[in-house]
């Protein structure tokens, strides 16, 4: 997976061959001005490797001056027989609202989850609409991503600053992904603040992160320092490493089946 080879985007894309697209996850817990510049710096990253990527962002809602999943859930049936895209450059990454749409597939799983339903299938359903697309980044709250991907082996990207209310608000996450979903985030400690102890307070707070992970959770995480400053450009070498590491566990789709 981390090799060297002139275009990283076919090793990547050799993940499963027969796949739709593959999905990769980030939580999201309302702190916008830390994780979207971190999640634009990763599809980023990223999109170098020429995937073609699209984000649905549960932060957004579908309105019906602002359509996302959910309109492309009722309209499902248009994308059916629709041909994939010719092959050309990869464009710039697509965000697509997607609140309610991945609501509606949450609650799909929680009713089916008498019947036992393997991991990711309420996502496998939207294969064919993403059939363009190599990767999705599945962008939303802990609950839902529980919801839609427990015991997937996805690593769902964790940020954490060294504000305490974010260290608490993320490790409450990283237990309910973990306890609800048995998922293990990866843990990205932001640098939001080009001083020169930021860094430090970034390594502290991913370190601090990780110990009450292990101490009240018995769970065994890493976690990656990352540059992420709204206002300048972030050294592209951490973002990079960040979606190598997302790609590592991600989960190629197909029809009906999320497979790993």
């Amino acid at each position: 997976m981390l090799d060297t080879s002139a275009d990283q985007g076919e090793s990547l894309r050799r993940i499963a061959p027969q796949a739709a697209w593959s999905v990769i996850a980030m939580v999201t817990r309302g702190d916008t001005a830390t994780e979207l510049p971190l999640l634009w710096q990763i599809c980023a990253a990223l999109q170098s490797f020429s995937l073609r990527i699209t984000v649905l962002d549960a932060s957004s809602a579908e309105t019906e001056d602002n359509p996302g999943l959910l309109n492309l859930l009722d309209h499902a049936h248009w994308q059916e027989d629709a041909a994939d895209d010719p092959p050309h450059e990869a464009p710039p990454w697509h965000v697509v609202p997607a609140r309610l749409g991945l609501s509606r597939l949450a609650l799909q799983t929680r009713q089916d989850s008498a019947m036992s339903p393997a991991p990711l299938q309420a996502l496998s359903h939207l294969s064919h609409l993403f059939r363009s697309c190599d990767l999705v980044v599945v962008y939303a709250d802990a609950q839902l991503l529980a919801t839609l991907m427990p015991g997937s082996q996805i690593r769902p990207l964790l940020a954490v600053t060294p504000r305490r209310a974010s260290i608490i608000g993320a490790y409450q996450n990283f237990k309910k992904l973990l306890l609800q979903a048995r998922l293990v985030p990866l843990i990205a400690s932001v640098v939001t603040a080009p001083f020169r102890n930021a860094e430090l307070q970034a390594r502290n707070t991913g370190r601090t992160l990780q110990n009450c992970a292990h101490l009240h959770l018995d769970c065994q995480t890493d976690f990656m320092t990352v540059r992420s400053f709204p206002q300048q450009h972030a050294r592209w070498d951490d973002a990079h490493q960040i979606a190598l590491r997302l790609m590592a566990s991600a989960i190629p789709m197909v029809h009906g089946v999320g497979s790993r």
